[in-house]
């Protein structure tokens, strides 16, 4: 959580870069795909730890369900990003290569590689078990058919960073479910 300055600081420089406007007593941002833009171009998915792992499973989206299953309940924290989550919110590119979980602090990657079963690779990985740099990550989750996925804005800035078809994956999500 941010304190009550940190946000006035963070206001007062979105007006500085013409990126919000005061209007009366709040601030409202009159084009939010320029802050989205510029967001995109300084953001970099590896700012925080990746671990590459091998599953043995075939199927991504069984995996993928599999480990919503494990963090039922709230057990453990967690969010799919990437082409995994782009898949049931707003399907566009075919064909999931990995799968991409965010793990909250409540769960080390290495219950998950148990858990999961998984192995560690250093080339072809099909599953990556993000530690975020913080916990921004998980603002605004979504649930979609029992599996929790980071929230669209999120998803747009992990598939811009994406090679292989990530970009043209963001933007299909942003044109469908940001609208600006």
């Amino acid at each position: 959580r941010a304190s009550l300055g940190q946000a006035s600081n963070v206001c007062r420089r979105l007006v500085e870069e013409a990126y919000a406007a005061k209007v009366e007593r709040s601030v409202r941002l009159p084009q939010p795909g320029q802050l989205l833009d510029a967001w995109r171009q300084a953001y970099t998915i590896d700012q925080g730890t990746q671990a590459a792992y091998y599953s043995f499973e075939r199927d991504p989206e069984a995996l993928v369900r599999r480990g919503g299953e494990l963090a039922a309940g709230g057990r453990w924290r967690y969010a799919v990003t990437s082409f995994a989550a782009a898949a049931l919110v707003a399907p566009f590119v075919h064909g999931i290569g990995t799968v991409q979980w965010y793990l909250g602090e409540d769960a080390t990657a290495a219950q998950w590689v148990e858990a999961l079963d998984l192995r560690p690779v250093e080339s072809g990985p099909n599953v990556v078990l993000l530690g975020p740099y913080d916990a921004g990550v998980f603002h605004r989750t979504q649930t979609v058919n029992g599996v929790t996925l980071v929230g669209n804005v999120q998803l747009y800035l992990d598939l811009s960073s994406e090679p292989a078809r990530g970009r043209e994956q963001a933007e299909f999500l942003r044109r469908q479910k940001l609208g600006f």
